[in-house]
C-alpha cells in the first residue's frame, strides 16, 4: 500500500512538472478586424482566434487583450479594466479540446477621430494542480483609424461654391502660354516674344500665336494646424480643421476637380515622406486622404512658412489653393501672398474658428 501511495505521489508531481512546462505549448493566439478604416460611431468586429496544437485537451486558459483606450464595447457583458499603460484590458477565459480551434467575435465603436492600437494578449495557463500559472504574451501591434466627420454648414457650401465660380470666370480670361491653338494677325497690341517667325514668313505678314485657355482646374488643399503667436488653440478648433479638410477634399472629388492634399500636422503611422499626396481623383485618392486624416495628431512637423515656401516653388500657372488653418491670422495671409505670383489660381482661406457651433 505504501508502495502504491508513493508511486502515486511521484505520478503526480511528473504530471505537475509537465503540465507546469508544458501549459501553454501549441497555443497560438491572432487577432484582426473586419474593418480598420471606420467613421465616427460605425461598428466594426476584433475577430480572436485561439489555436490549440496540441493533442491534450487545455481545461483553462485565462486571457487578457489589451485594448486602447476609447474603445466603445457593444455587448453590455464585456468589463474592461485600467492598467498601466493608460488602456484598457478585457479579461475571459477560455478551454480548448486537442487539436481545436476557437473564433471569439467583439463588436464596438469609436466616438472620436484618431489612431488607436491594439497590442493583442497576454495568455496564462494553469499547471495540473492549479498552484501555479505560465504566462506567454502575444504582443502584436494592429493599428484601427478612425476618420473626422464631414461638416454640415451651408455656409461652408456657400463659400465653395464661390471659390468655385471664380476658378471658372479666371479659367476664360486667362489665356495658358503652353496651349497653342493657332495663330492670328498681329494688332500691335501682343509682345514680341508672341510673334510666330514662321507663319510671318510664309504669310508675308506678321503673325502671332493664339493660345487656348486654361483646360483643367487644379486645386491644393494646404491644411495647417501651427499656432498663432499670442492665442490658444482650442481642440474644437483643431478638430474643425481635419473635419473642413475631409469635407472639402470630397467636395472636389465630387465635383471631379482634380486635387491634392498637404499638411504640416504630424500624421502618425505614416513614413514622413509620404505626407504629401499627388494630385488626384477617386476614391482610393480621397481615402488616403481620409486615412491621414485620422491618423494625424495636433503636432506640427514643420513650419508655415517653410510649407508655403515649397507650394510656391512648385506653383503651377493655372492652380488654385485652399488653406484651412484653426484661427484668423495676418501674418499668415501675408506669407501666403506668394502664392498668387506665379499662377491665375484663386487662393481661399478657412478658418476652423467659425465652426465650433457647428455640430
Amino acid at each position: 500500500m505504501l508502495l502504491f501511495f508513493i508511486a502515486f505521489i511521484i505520478l503526480i508531481c511528473l504530471v505537475q512538472l509537465n503540465s507546469q512546462k508544458h501549459a501553454l505549448k501549441g497555443i497560438k493566439y491572432e487577432y484582426e478586424f473586419s474593418k480598420k478604416l471606420i467613421e465616427i460611431d460605425e461598428e466594426t468586429e476584433l475577430i480572436s482566434l485561439i489555436t490549440n496544437e496540441s493533442h491534450r485537451l487545455i481545461p483553462f486558459i485565462r486571457m487578457i487583450e489589451a485594448f486602447p483606450r476609447g474603445i466603445k464595447p457593444l455587448n453590455q457583458s464585456v468589463y474592461l479594466r485600467e492598467d498601466a499603460f493608460n488602456d484598457f484590458n478585457y479579461n475571459s477565459s477560455i478551454y480548448l479540446m486537442a487539436r481545436s480551434r476557437l473564433q471569439r467575435k467583439l463588436k464596438f465603436t469609436f466616438d472620436k477621430r484618431g489612431r488607436y492600437v491594439f497590442r493583442g494578449a497576454t495568455l496564462y495557463g494553469g499547471d495540473f494542480l492549479g498552484l501555479k500559472e505560465t504566462r506567454e504574451k502575444f504582443e502584436q501591434l494592429r493599428e484601427l483609424v478612425v476618420y473626422p466627420k464631414p461638416i454640415a454648414a451651408s455656409h461652408l457650401q456657400d463659400i465653395l461654391g464661390g471659390f468655385l465660380g471664380d476658378m471658372s470666370v479666371r479659367r476664360f480670361i486667362m489665356e495658358d502660354p503652353i496651349l497653342t491653338i493657332g495663330t492670328r494677325v498681329y494688332t500691335g497690341r501682343e509682345p514680341l516674344k508672341q510673334l510666330s517667325w514662321k507663319h510671318t514668313a510664309r504669310t508675308n505678314q506678321m503673325m502671332v500665336k493664339q493660345f487656348d485657355y486654361t483646360t483643367e482646374m487644379v486645386v491644393t488643399v494646404f491644411l495647417d494646424i501651427s499656432p498663432v503667436k499670442g492665442r490658444t488653440l482650442r481642440f474644437e478648433q483643431l478638430e474643425n480643421c481635419f473635419s473642413l479638410a475631409r469635407t472639402v477634399c470630397q467636395y472636389f472629388d465630387q465635383k471631379r476637380i482634380p486635387f491634392a492634399f498637404v499638411s504640416n500636422a504630424l500624421i502618425e503611422g505614416i513614413n514622413e515622406d509620404n505626407h504629401r499626396l499627388v494630385k488626384g481623383l477617386g476614391q482610393a485618392h480621397l481615402r488616403a486622404i481620409l486615412e491621414r486624416l485620422g491618423r494625424a495628431s495636433y503636432g506640427t512637423r514643420e513650419t508655415y512658412e517653410a510649407l508655403i515656401k515649397k507650394l510656391a516653388l512648385n506653383q503651377e500657372q493655372n492652380r488654385s489653393t485652399v488653406i484651412i488653418t484653426p484661427l484668423r491670422d495676418a501674418y499668415k495671409q501675408s506669407v501666403s501672398e506668394q502664392l498668387k505670383e506665379k499662377t491665375t489660381g484663386v487662393l481661399l482661406f478657412i478658418y476652423g474658428e467659425d465652426f465650433d457651433d457647428v455640430s
